[in-house]
């Protein structure tokens, strides 16, 4: 038996997870149902008078407000038995001052952080090969076309055989991999530890400081880099003029990674297009350049939400619970100090 609750009904007997949300979070209307698992929901600031020191498990849903995150960290004082935190989705940038704060020392050095890495990778996988045929089939020639009454017939082109190159090669990065290989790519890797096993995914691997090498030879490069204080601007104006004329560059990492001006500039230079799913500021705002880019194609941050997105997210958080209960290795275990 067990059901989520929200504050002022609480019980002792069950083992209470706190849930940072806001109740009415669509995630919320999905809680699973784990025995012995009692869901407080609320955000840090409805929860300072609330007793929380037999709290053993702390779940965030995570913004961008700073005064969410300054919030938790007064909160974090009053939960002195916080065994393991769970972040719902896949990037933990959000929380970083909550991590330096309070998870990277004292008590907090053994409190595991674990995050949904994983649960919405074949979505974003998808959004990859779907950027991928949208600039190297052409479809914004074929929709100019219909809407010009004009039949112009033209070369088309194939993905087979050309080279698409990931930076940063995760769950996310591999699921795209996949399906890169589906289609007879050549697939290059770029990642901080080389030395990584890559599942036979990449047909080369570069380390981060090899970005003239490996994006020369690109025709697509695919950053799925976290958002840390060392990738913030990883793709600037040099990064950009080592990427051959005609390529194509695509984001659904951070947005934090990318210098948008520099971007700006390719766009309008030797770059063929563009795929942005993520921003340096959410929503995009009315006066950036990328606006007025017509090879660039913009989702706004939703490649990853699915009709299951809540669902996919909780089967998540329930693999790692599974590993908490019974003591054994994380599912999505983040590395505190390195923030990914």
């Amino acid at each position: 038996y067990s059901f989520c609750t929200l504050l002022g009904n609480m019980t002792a007997t069950m083992r209470r997870v706190i849930v940072l949300a806001n109740k009415s979070h669509p995630c919320m209307a999905v809680c699973p149902k784990v025995a012995g698992v009692d869901f407080v929901i609320g955000q840090a600031s409805e929860l300072k008078e609330t007793k929380l020191d037999d709290i053993e498990m702390l779940l965030v849903f995570a913004t961008h407000d700073k005064n969410w995150a300054k919030q938790l960290i007064e909160l974090w004082p009053s939960m002195p038995n916080v065994k393991w935190v769970h972040s719902f989705t896949a990037g933990v940038d959000a929380m970083a001052p909550f991590v330096k704060e309070c998870l990277l020392h004292g008590r907090g050095l053994d409190v595991p952080l674990t995050n949904g890495r994983g649960a919405f990778s074949d979505s974003l996988a998808e959004w990859v090969m779907t950027t991928v045929l949208h600039f190297n089939k052409q479809l914004p020639r074929c929709v100019g076309m219909r809407k010009a009454k004009q039949w112009d017939r033209f070369v088309m082109n194939v993905v087979s055989n050309k080279t698409i190159g990931f930076v940063g090669f995760g769950h996310i990065s591999k699921a795209a991999a996949r399906l890169a290989k589906q289609f007879n790519m050549r697939v290059l890797a770029m990642r901080r530890d080389v030395a990584k096993d890559a599942e036979g995914l990449a047909d080369e691997v570069f380390a981060t400081t090899q970005q003239e090498e490996m994006f020369k030879q690109c025709d697509f490069v695919v950053s799925v880099l976290p958002g840390t204080p060392d990738t913030e601007n990883f793709f600037d104006k040099k990064a950009f003029s080592y990427m051959k004329p005609g390529s194509h560059f695509i984001s659904i990492g951070r947005g934090v990674v990318v210098d948008e001006d520099a971007l700006y500039d390719a766009l309008q230079g030797h770059l063929g297009g563009a795929a942005l799913d993520v921003f340096k500021v959410e929503p995009l705002p009315e006066d950036s350049k990328l606006w007025e880019c017509d090879n660039l194609l913009l989702s706004p941050h939703n490649a990853d939400l699915t009709e299951d997105f809540a669902e996919l997210g909780w089967s998540v958080w329930e693999k790692n619970y599974e590993s908490f209960i019974q003591k054994k290795e994380w599912f999505s275990l983040v590395d505190k100090a390195q923030g990914y």
